[in-house]
């Protein structure tokens, strides 16, 4: 629902959600039916009573009503939502809010909701157009109590790949990818285990074998997940229970029987709203009932038939309509008077439509076809116009088909007002586009449009308007992965800046899937003709590689990116290259590089970078005045250039650094602003940083139990978001909590997991956090000396790779020193220490395990 709705709009929609009529609802609520009309028509204000009794039956929480009730008095606009830092109350569904009302099938949605009661996996089949994804919709609406963790939909029409289906139904959840089609699965598996939730897929017809490979996987592992499907055949695995989705009620057409007994057919009374919606006065009278019972008849009572009917009564009588379906039908039968199946006559039926269209509304309509998950009406005019098709005229086309219900609006996504073909008209329109001979000139302009929208989001994406471009980039998601095959096939050089512009959506949204799309375009043949969007593949390549720990190919392509721009004479790319250069080079040579790139961007007056370099400055330099130093000024000019999202990190940063070195009023001062600067933002990545600085600061103040929670909290955001790296170190944390709190077994499992794990990944200052952690378990279980050689070579360890310890960490050290003292003596704690010192990484890992 848009913001600028009114309380009339609003009540309407919500009525029909609910099935009820307007004289059902006055019924309910003690008004007269008149009142409810004017409410509708926002000719009348409701009294504070009539709101609250009106509102009571819509559902809203009684805690929010307040706040609606002066809406509903037009003293306030649509109440907002107000997001919050915490995670407990969480979104319970993501089912779009129905513009029509539904009508019928309650036998229907009784003996499916009896089904999903006995099955675990139900499937509505039936044909196109015949309801299946509003009749699940409306079932699973129904069922919201009775799954505590929420009803998801997901919808599976637009994608045409199987390999995403996986990551589809993840994203849902706000899950990121994982590296691996199975570690994706694994993390969605280990997610909804635990949770009692309803799953739809909706639409699996063209993906049946990696929906039902997906189904089966998650039913055997997640013992109270349901899952509801649409398709046009059943998936074909065990435990499927069907249920094939009726056609509507249909009267027969002799003799005419009374308008009462007319309206309790399902299919007359869809077809009598269907038509009030486009003409207001429209109503069943004994001179059309004939006619109308005639083609809900003709039309086998399938949905999407009598909607694209019933808005012709703008133009035409429901004689006409009747008599020219009758033609139609009679043409295609060959004059037989056997009933043609259903797919038939919904093919039937839609040509009937095509046809009675313009020529300019025929060609808008399948050149619509080409996108993915729905369009705006800018991007429909630069993709429609052409060959008689001007860009003034594609948005009153729109409008024109929108009225006759072959284009559907969607309210609820985003900023945008966003259109969409039903996923049948659009494969219709497809094969008409096919016909004409201009799907590569449609595709060629929708690849196009979508290349400069990238170009507008890669600057937006660095200032203030930036949390609305990551949602218009999520609503284009599909049209993008479009533009990005259609490039693959016909232009190496617009998919390399494709790919490329869309780094940091890629970053917050699925990382592996932009290295995925980096990756094809960079390693085709074609690709190193093209130096400079080469380049900037590299580039994007290079930071997303140290999200994946894949720390050689972001040093390899970062090598790369900084000789191409230096032959390009790219100046900005050059600082560019430079800076993710320093970030993959160890810490004496980037910190060099880093003030290279500094000076370059000084030089041209970039503040974006600038702030950039100085904010990763402040995460790698050790010498603590010069990284403090670094980090405030990065934070002063990010907030100058607008930048939220990096604004935010490098306050929680500087939190940690000011925490981490004793100040914890400092710390908290800015943990504040972050925590404050991410209820505007939404952003995962962000709420998890401020999560663990809260962590931190409750673990000084010795507040275990809720520093544990914020670090699960974190845990979880990182584990949904597919950072291995990020969650090794939490577990790493979770065990110097264990540890404060006597949990000595629970320490010492946790300490050796994670310093294998940091091992492993090559994370050095990883494993001496982990085996520093593990030198004060062997303190509690009275082995001093295998502590005194721990701190020894994390000592050493520490200069080696010049990373001073910070205070806090310091003092559990300190502590750990004196212990050994206390136990050993000088000479001997002195004597195990040195030996400590001698021991490479490895040596240091393997002594610790044999010791456990």
């Amino acid at each position: 629902m848009p913001e600028s709705a009114s309380f009339g709009t609003w009540l309407r929609q919500h009525r029909r959600a609910l099935d009820l009529t307007q004289k059902a609802l006055a019924n309910q609520v003690g008004c007269a039916e008149i009142t409810v009309r004017r409410m509708e028509a926002d000719e009348y204000k409701p009294s504070s009573e009539l709101a609250l009794v009106l509102l009571e039956k819509l559902g809203i929480p009684e805690l929010e009503r307040p706040q609606w009730v002066r809406f509903a008095r037009g003293l306030t606009e649509y109440p907002k939502s107000q997001p919050a830092l915490s995670l407990a109350h969480e979104q319970s569904t993501n089912l779009p809010i129905p513009l029509t009302s539904f009508i019928g099938r309650k036998k229907d949605i009784a003996l499916i909701q009896q089904r999903l009661a006995q099955h675990r996996l139900v499937t509505l089949i039936g044909a196109g157009g015949i309801g299946k994804t509003r009749l699940s919709q409306q079932v699973a609406s129904q069922l919201l109590e009775k799954f505590v963790n929420g009803v998801w939909l997901v919808e599976l029409a637009s994608l045409s790949d199987p390999a995403l289906v996986p990551q589809t139904v993840a994203a849902v959840f706000g899950i990121q990818q994982g590296t691996t089609i199975r570690a994706t699965l694994e993390t969605l598996i280990h997610f909804l285990r635990a949770k009692t939730i309803l799953l739809i897929l909706d639409n699996c017809e063209h993906l049946l074998d990696a929906c039902a490979g997906l189904a089966d996987q998650l039913l055997k592992n997640c013992p109270n997940l349901k899952i509801l499907t649409t398709s046009r055949e059943a998936l074909g695995i065990i435990g499927e229970a069907l249920y094939q989705v009726p056609s509507l009620t249909t009267p027969e057409i002799q003799p005419i029987e009374s308008i009462e007994k007319l309206e309790s057919y399902e299919s007359i009374r869809l077809f009598d709203e269907r038509a009030q919606l486009v003409q207001m006065d429209f109503s069943l009278t004994k001179e059309n009932a004939a006619s109308v019972a005639q083609i809900c008849s003709r039309l086998d009572g399938i949905p999407l038939a009598i909607e694209l009917a019933a808005v012709r009564v703008q133009m035409f009588s429901t004689e006409q309509i009747a008599s020219q379906l009758n033609e139609c039908f009679h043409t295609l039968a060959g004059g037989s008077r056997t009933a043609l199946p259903r797919h038939q006559t919904l093919q039937a039926s839609i040509d009937w439509s095509w046809n009675l269209l313009y020529d300019s509304e025929q060609a808008v309509l399948r050149r619509l076809s080409v996108f993915a998950s729905g369009f705006t009406l800018q991007a429909a005019g630069q993709v429609c116009v052409g060959n008689g098709v001007e860009f003034r005229q594609v948005a009153g086309v729109i409008s024109q088909l929108l009225m006759k219900s072959l284009i559907v609006m969607n309210q609820d996504s985003g900023h945008e007002r966003r259109y969409r073909l039903l996923e049948t008209i659009r494969q219709y329109a497809h094969e008409r586009l096919v016909e004409a001979g201009e799907e590569n000139h449609v595709r060629t302009l929708h690849w196009k449009y979508f290349l400069g929208f990238s170009e507008q989001a890669e600057l937006a994406l660095k200032g203030p308007t930036q949390t609305e471009w990551f949602t218009r980039l999520k609503d284009e998601l599909n049209n993008i992965r479009v533009a990005l095959e259609w490039a693959d096939k016909t232009d190496v050089e617009s998919g390399l800046h494709l790919a490329s512009r869309l780094h940091r959506f890629w970053e917050s949204f699925d990382i592996p899937e932009g290295m995925r799309w980096l990756a094809k375009f960079i390693e085709h043949p074609q690709s190193k003709t093209y130096p400079l969007a080469r380049a900037k593949a590299l580039l994007a390549q290079g930071w997303l590689s140290q999200w994946l720990q894949q720390f050689d190919l972001g040093h390899s392509a970062a090598q790369e990116c900084l000789e191409l721009y230096r032959a390009c004479g790219d100046q900005r790319g050059e600082v560019d290259a430079l800076s993710l250069l320093a970030f993959t080079s160890d810490n004496a040579q980037a910190i060099v590089l880093f003030n290279q790139a500094l000076s370059r961007s000084e030089v041209l007056r970039d503040r974006w970078r600038q702030a950039h370099i100085l904010g990763m400055m402040g995460l790698v330099d050790n010498n603590k005045q010069r990284r403090k130093s670094s980090c405030k000024e990065a934070i002063d000019l990010f907030r100058e250039v607008g930048d939220l999202q990096w604004l935010g990190v490098h306050l929680a940063n500087m939190a940690d650094f000011e925490m981490s070195n004793g100040d914890l009023e400092a710390a908290q001062k800015w943990l504040n602003e972050a925590a404050k600067m991410s209820q505007h933002l939404n952003n995962k990545y962000l709420i998890e940083r401020i999560f663990g600085a809260y962590g931190g600061l409750e673990i000084i103040k010795g507040n275990y139990q809720k520093a544990r929670a914020h670090f699960q909290a974190s845990m979880t955001i990182v584990e949904d978001l597919g950072f291995r790296m990020d969650l090794i170190w939490y577990q790493a944390r979770m065990g110097y909590l264990d540890l404060y709190e006597g949990n000595i077994a629970e320490a010492q499992k946790l300490f050796a997991d994670t310093a294998q794990n940091f091992q492993k990944d090559g994370n050095k200052i990883g494993v001496v956090f982990a085996l520093e952690g593990m030198a004060g378990v062997y303190i509690a279980v009275d082995k001093p000396e295998v502590a005194a050689r721990l701190i020894g070579w994390a000592d050493t360890t520490r200069e080696k790779v010049h990373d001073q310890r910070p205070l806090i960490e310091q003092a559990d050290v300190d502590k750990i020193i004196a212990a050994c003292v206390a136990k050993l003596g000088k000479a001997e704690f002195t004597e195990a220490y040195k030996m400590g010192k001698k021991m490479t990484l490895d040596e240091a890992v393997a002594y610790t395990l044999e010791e456990n």
